[in-house]
């Protein structure tokens, strides 16, 4: 743990995580001392930032106790300042933390102006056996069926491999799962059978080429096992709506046997999807021919 004044952790974070973004999608807006309030016991560091284009605004608290690979004493290099340690192990966690879903993960609660996330030190488990990942579109013209496998480029084979790893580490389940049954070196295809695959499960993805080709579409969604030779558990389409900020769940499908808790799955995961394309409201169906409207503030 390192003995330096709050401030100067902020101040150290601010510059560290200025020079070095944790991640794709990451845009820093403030580091800020917390000092003792009444919604921090201790002193801690605020680190407050937008996510790709999500329209809100996020904080995350760390304390100076944060453990980390690189808190480790053993394993500083000679001449190393805790403090620069921290602003690692700061960093190691952001990265890890957004790359695996933080943001769909993390419990909410509004401060003003802004969106507080949980703390470094709340673990948030994901149900196992379903994960949610975008239908690829316009995919290059292969012959998919479960189980397929394609070589990948190498900086894909990378990125599923960092993610894979990551996933696993924390527990959770791994969402890129479509990448390995795509070979992206081929020549794009023209769409007209994307999501063929979900009809096999008794699914329409014509309906959402359809609103496609009327250039409403906003997010494709497929739900899936663990089992990729089961089929997919269900889809769904988000549009845009005229009013700004606004999108709609147009379509929401589930195959005879999914689980449970699929609908829920889906609709969660479309409301975060939706925000992170700078959704405020989404329509969500109510299970009577209407919709619910939910912000995706405090999703």
């Amino acid at each position: 743990m390192s003995e330096h004044p709050i401030a100067e952790h902020a101040k150290a974070l601010h510059h560290h995580l200025t020079l070095h973004p944790p991640t794709e999608g990451f845009n820093l807006v403030d580091v800020r001392a917390e000092i003792g309030t009444e919604s921090t016991a201790e002193d801690e560091v605020a680190v407050v930032f937008r996510w790709r284009r999500n329209p809100h605004t996020f904080v995350v608290w760390f304390g100076r106790d944060l453990q980390g690979p690189y808190s480790d004493h053993e394993v500083w290099p000679e001449g190393q300042n805790p403090l620069e340690a921290w602003c690692e192990d700061v960093q190691f966690w952001l990265m890890e933390e957004l790359d695996t879903g933080l943001l769909a993960r993390a419990t909410r609660r509004r401060e003003g102006e802004e969106i507080v996330l949980s703390s470094p030190s709340t673990t948030i488990g994901d149900e196992v056996g379903l994960w949610v990942s975008d239908v690829p579109q316009c995919a290059p013209e292969v012959s998919w069926h479960p189980g397929r496998r394609v070589r990948l480029p190498w900086r894909t084979r990378l990125r599923v491999a960092l993610g894979m790893l990551l996933a696993l580490l924390r527990g959770r389940s791994f969402s890129f799962g479509w990448l390995a049954d795509v070979d992206t070196e081929a020549e794009a295809g023209d769409g007209a059978s994307d999501g063929s695959w979900l009809a096999r499960a008794g699914l329409d993805p014509g309906r959402v080429r359809a609103i496609r080709a009327e250039g409403r579409l906003l997010v494709w969604l497929q739900l899936l096992g663990e089992d990729l030779a089961e089929g997919p558990a269900g889809h769904c389409a988000v549009v845009t709506c005229p009013e700004q900020d606004v999108a709609c769940i147009e379509v929401l499908e589930l195959s005879e046997d999914a689980p449970h808790d699929a609908r829920q799955r889906m609709v969660d995961a479309a409301v975060h999807a939706a925000a992170d394309l700078g959704v405020r409201t989404i329509l969500v169906p109510d299970g009577q021919g209407g919709h619910e409207a939910v912000g995706t503030a405090l999703c």
